[in-house]
């Protein structure tokens, strides 16, 4: 009886050391589950697209900006990549965004969401006057990139020109669809095809790609650097300009015709008029006049004027409209009514 005492406590004993060993027992193998191998396809030491396309990004103004973090009211939906997330979805933005990012990658593309590079808008561009086009890839841009009232109700018979008048910055879609500029009545305005002979819009030419990433590609550049000794891509006119140097060049109807130069001939010639009527102040670098208040074709001129300037590509975009507006705009400032078809400056 002693001996099965004895025998039961040694295996007792035996047994509490086994449990002790198997408590402080090391991991010494993990078993890992291999990932989906479509990741690799872009996350691969093989694939550098995305690192040229964030080295592009870099240079853009989306990313560069003065006005990036502009994180509240009616600012949000196109200056954060929350806001603009949100009226993509469809869902609502806080009234003011908290730690706002800049326009990005995940701004545009929902790629480990939706699976591939898709864009996330894709609704046919349209302006606020209700004016549309469908520009394709370019219905992204234009999202963002046109004017932000309606200058058919906007400009009234009495027009009061207060703080922030006008129709914002980047009117870019307006500018290319050929819409949404004061229209004298009894001129007819003629439109350059640019929206029509390109198969994404904008991204036809902004994207262009070249061995420089200051210009095309996601910086959307189509000039770098300071002017004389700036990168341009003029690569992007060629298939239908042949090889430029600079875009002056693209004539609308005869060789010799640079655009950008009359261009900016006409706003400086409806800036002066702008300026002595009392609509206008501070030359090259001013602003509307506050507090002025004007009829209603004295204010579309200056309408006409802050959209050729805030197009900023200085006539290229659609050539034909904006010299129309600008030449239509000085007649009636200098007191002759434009009752004519308005064409580009010979």
């Amino acid at each position: 009886m002693a001996m099965v005492r004895r025998i039961m406590a040694i295996v007792a004993i035996a047994a509490v050391g086994f449990m002790l060993t198997a408590c402080s027992r090391k991991i010494t193998r993990v078993e890992v589950v291999q990932g989906p191998q479509n990741c690799f396809e872009c996350h691969s030491d093989n694939n550098t697209f995305l690192v040229a396309a964030e080295q592009q990004w870099e240079h853009s103004k989306h990313a560069t900006g003065e006005t990036t973090n502009e994180n509240f009211a009616d600012c949000k939906g196109c200056h954060t990549s929350e806001g603009f997330v949100a009226r993509a979805t469809g869902t609502t933005a806080s009234s003011v965004i908290e730690n706002p990012t800049s326009i990005h990658c995940f701004t545009c593309h929902a790629p480990h969401s939706e699976g591939d590079f898709g864009v996330r808008w894709t609704v046919v561009a349209t302006l606020q006057n209700g004016a549309s086009y469908d520009l394709k890839g370019g219905n992204l841009c234009v999202a963002c990139h046109r004017a932000r009232k309606n200058v058919s109700t906007y400009v009234t018979a009495t027009t009061e020109i207060v703080e922030f008048w006008g129709p914002h910055h980047n009117v870019q879609g307006d500018m290319l669809i050929g819409s949404n500029g004061y229209e004298y009545t009894g001129v007819t305005y003629e439109r350059t095809n640019h929206r029509s002979a390109t198969e994404d819009g904008c991204l036809d030419c902004h994207m262009k790609t070249t061995s420089q990433n200051v210009v095309g590609g996601h910086s959307f550049n189509m000039a770098w650097g300071e002017e004389g000794g700036e990168i341009l891509n003029t690569a992007a006119c060629a298939r239908c300009h042949g090889e430029i140097t600079d875009f002056n060049q693209p004539g609308i109807a005869e060789e010799n015709f640079s655009v950008q130069d009359s261009v900016d001939v006409l706003i400086g010639e409806l800036r002066t008029k702008l300026e002595a009527a009392g609509l206008w102040e501070g030359g090259v670098d001013g602003d509307v006049k506050v507090g002025a208040t004007t009829s209603a074709d004295s204010a579309g001129a200056l309408w006409n004027l802050l959209m050729a300037k805030e197009d900023r590509s200085h006539g290229i975009h659609n050539p034909k409209y904006i010299m129309g507006l600008l030449q239509s705009s000085i007649e009636f400032m200098q007191g002759t009514v434009p009752h004519r078809s308005v064409v580009a400056r010979k």
